[in-house]
């Protein structure tokens, strides 16, 4: 069984300037992006990713700790894994 858990990537974030705001990147990879505004900066994020408290996130399946599954999409009827 798998479970969403947070990964704090801030120190793989990586920012290029661009229309007025800055494109954000991890590894390369587009993760979203932040416009400059009178009210303060507004974050857009891919799905996974998260921006709180200065710090950005990845929201990653991980296995449950103490589960050794094996086997996944097992056809419980006829019995084939």
């Amino acid at each position: 069984m798998f479970e969403k858990q947070k990964m704090d990537v801030t120190d793989r974030v990586t920012a290029k300037f661009h229309d007025g705001g800055m494109k954000l990147y991890v590894d390369k990879q587009p993760i979203g992006e932040v416009s400059y505004g009178t009210s303060g900066n507004e974050y857009r994020f891919e799905e996974g990713y998260s921006q709180e408290n200065n710090k950005f996130y990845q929201y990653t399946d991980v296995q449950k700790q103490g589960e050794t599954q094996k086997y996944t999409d097992c056809d419980e009827e006829a019995g084939w894994c």
